[in-house]
């Protein structure tokens, strides 16, 4: 989706020299409303056909850096979380009610375009016809469960792992308000899922069908100029708890007689 298409309305007040497409990647972070005022007082001084090169670049920078929209003539403004959820595929106010102003940004900076997670999944609809069963690992505001949801894949059982108190109050709010007529489990950690945690859920829920889940990448994003120190980092190297719980469902499964 480009940002003409997005954002329609808009494309009156973006100036001549701003020949953006595309947004960059989402932040967990909105921009300081310090810098928006100053873009401003650059345009009041300026005008736009005369802002100095110089300054197109530094303004141009900004609004790459932080995802800057034109609202008003000489008007940058951050994306409202609202419009993030748009571009990401969720439904308006998915993350309302739950959470801050700040963790709604956070939440969705870490989130994931669900309508392309749901073209890698859409094999799966008619190998489950009766409904699915999910371990969602690093569950998030939910972008696996909506994107199989989306897909018309009866959630059968979601056993959802987020250690986020408020990031899965909004999971649980939209199982709700979706009306989900299938099982929501609610786990805190991943760390947790011993091969005992693990036995114990398949005898109550039976086999898994699917593991899904995006782990941190905070200490691998270019935007981390403190920690990116990979899959070393004390966040990202908890992509290694993802093959360990495969692991440990697939010789369960296997023992139990799924496989």
């Amino acid at each position: 989706m480009s940002i003409a298409e997005a954002f329609p309305d808009t494309q009156k007040y973006w100036p001549s020299w701003d020949t953006r497409e595309k947004l960059n990647c989402i932040s967990t972070r909105k921009a300081p409303d310090s810098l928006c005022g100053l873009i401003r007082k650059l345009f009041t001084l300026h005008g736009d056909e005369d802002m100095p090169y110089y300054r197109q670049k530094e303004i141009l920078q900004a609004c790459r850096k932080w995802n800057l929209v034109w609202v008003g003539p000489g008007q940058a403004a951050p994306l409202e979380p609202h419009e993030i959820e748009l571009l990401l595929g969720f439904d308006k106010d998915h993350t309302r009610g739950c959470a801050s102003m700040t963790e709604r940004y956070d939440a969705l900076g870490n989130s994931f375009q669900i309508n392309t997670v749901a073209y890698h999944l859409s094999t799966l609809k008619p190998l489950y016809p009766h409904g699915i069963t999910v371990l969602s690992l690093f569950s998030g505001i939910g972008g696996g469960e909506v994107s199989l949801h989306k897909l018309g894949i009866y959630l059968k059982v979601v056993i959802a792992v987020e250690i986020n108190e408020k990031v899965r109050g909004v999971l649980k709010s939209w199982w709700r308000k979706s009306c989900q007529a299938g099982e929501l489990k609610l786990k805190n950690d991943v760390r947790d899922l011993t091969h005992e945690v693990l036995t114990d859920l398949i005898d109550e829920v039976g086999p898994i069908d699917l593991i899904i889940g995006g782990s941190p990448c905070n200490n691998l994003s270019g935007n981390n100029r403190v920690s990116r120190t990979g899959l070393n980092g004390s966040e990202s190297s908890l992509f290694f708890e993802f093959p360990r719980i495969l692991n440990i469902v697939t010789q369960i499964m296997r023992d139990k007689g799924f496989l």
